[in-house]
């Protein structure tokens, strides 16, 4: 992977040229079609990733085989990366292809070299993962503030406002992984908002008809 190509990636921009080549060097273009599982959860962890283009969705499946979709990443998100720095290094979830996708790999051992060796690559890491974190306290703080209807509207505001990797195709079972809820409720209250005429259904793409109305109900200032 070339220096330049390193700077379409948040956590490699603005690292030192030592430590950009350092990695660069380390870094495996791999490629998986739609539908392909990546990593399976509890197996060792060997690779973490980067995506390059495409869509990956982190899911873990319970004892009566019930998927919860814990997220839906796209580029420029690495992936896998907590797994590497846990003891034991094992997958933390699975993870499967929405879309033909493309990553750049890097081995437990490499990546293990980097941050012992290169101190601005772990601070930028830190400051990655800090941020997930906060989004992480964001939604435990929806699930238990919120009713169903108010996340489910703060949930399809997000989808149109691009912060979800995927504004389409999501269903309703994975929508109620995300949110906290059941997809009987989810199915429930988008038959409402239909209703309501507040949004519009074609297959799997929801329309917003009147977003002014969803933001009072998702009990958020207007942009």
């Amino acid at each position: 992977m070339s220096v330049p190509d390193l700077d379409n990636f948040p956590l490699f921009r603005q690292l030192a040229p030592e430590t950009q080549r350092a990695i660069g060097a380390r870094l495996i273009l791999r490629h998986i079609s739609a539908g392909e599982i990546l990593l399976i959860e509890n197996e060792p962890a060997e690779y973490g990733y980067f995506i390059r283009s495409g869509i990956l969705r982190i899911i873990r499946t319970n004892s009566e085989g019930r998927i919860q979709v814990l997220a839906r990443f796209s580029r420029p998100e690495p992936v896998n990366l907590i797994s590497l720095l846990s003891t034991p290094q094992h997958n933390r979830a699975t993870i499967d292809s929405l879309s033909d996708t493309e990553l750049f790999a890097i081995s437990s051992a490499d990546f293990d070299f980097l941050i012992s060796n290169y101190p601005d690559f772990s601070t930028r890491l830190l400051q990655q993962l800090a941020g997930r974190i906060g989004n992480l306290t964001d939604k435990i703080a929806n699930l238990s503030l919120f009713p169903v209807r108010t996340r489910l509207a703060r949930f399809l505001l997000q989808l149109v406002d691009g912060l979800h990797p995927s504004a389409n195709g999501w269903t309703q079972d994975e929508i109620a992984a995300e949110i906290g809820t059941t997809r009987d409720i989810v199915g429930r209250i988008l038959r409402e908002f239909e209703h309501d005429n507040l949004i519009t259904k074609d297959h799997s793409e929801i329309l917003l008809l009147d977003k002014l109305k969803l933001y009072q109900i998702a009990e958020l200032p207007l942009p």
